[in-house]
């Protein structure tokens, strides 16, 4: 192990981004900002894959679905993301592990120890998700929601909700919906504009 030399995060994309933009496939994804990239070919579904900054000098991968019709909550108001740029993570596998964690405390040589293989993994299990999602995005995302650990996550209930109500279960929705307020805590013009975005998408899904 090298010496203490901490990198700044444009050095650790320097080293990356041309491997996770092979890997991931250069023909669809999108560097929309450092360290995130976004397939943009499927919208209003993307797929969003990142690193995200952890403490401790490490990077962690994370990859998942950005929805355009799902809202999320900025100071308590109801905004969109339903660009490339804007896209943000509604429903996302958290790859945080030692065995594909990236550290940039000790220097270029700390970083390329093991780099190739970490990468080629999570992309690689990236892929597995996004294949399993193929058929049924919908219904993958309700699983996610449904796992012991989806607490953490504010954004996916929103997720779920929508996916819910797309999926015609008005009831299973409108719960989600509930759960997402009350973690969220938007403020009270918000309301009836988070409703209805949700009785809209009920009003598709019902309507197929």
């Amino acid at each position: 192990m090298s010496d203490f030399n901490l990198l700044t995060i444009s050095a650790v994309q320097s080293h990356i981004g041309p491997a996770i933009a092979r890997y991931l496939g250069a023909d669809r994804f999108v560097e929309a900002k450092p360290l995130h990239w976004v397939d943009s070919k499927d919208a209003p579904i993307r797929r969003v894959f990142a690193y995200v900054q952890l403490k401790g000098g490490v990077v962690a991968p994370r990859w998942g679905y950005s929805f355009d019709f799902v809202p999320h909550l900025v100071a308590g108001k109801m905004q969109w993301h339903r660009t490339e740029k804007s896209a943000i993570f509604d429903a996302f596998i958290d790859g945080q592990s030692a065995e594909l964690n990236l550290s940039y405390m000790w220097g270029e040589q700390g970083l390329l120890e093991g780099l190739t293989s970490r990468l080629s993994s999570a992309v690689r299990q990236a892929h597995d998700f996004w294949q399993l999602g193929r058929q049924a995005i919908y219904d993958q995302v309700v699983t996610l929601s449904n796992r012991p650990e989806a607490g953490m996550y504010t954004q996916l209930p929103a997720a779920a909700a929508f996916c819910h109500a797309l999926s015609g279960r008005e009831e299973d929705a409108r719960r989600a919906m509930a759960a997402y307020i009350e973690r969220g805590k938007p403020r009270e013009d918000t309301l009836p504009k988070l409703w209805a975005a949700l009785d809209g998408a009920l009003e598709s899904g019902l309507g197929r």
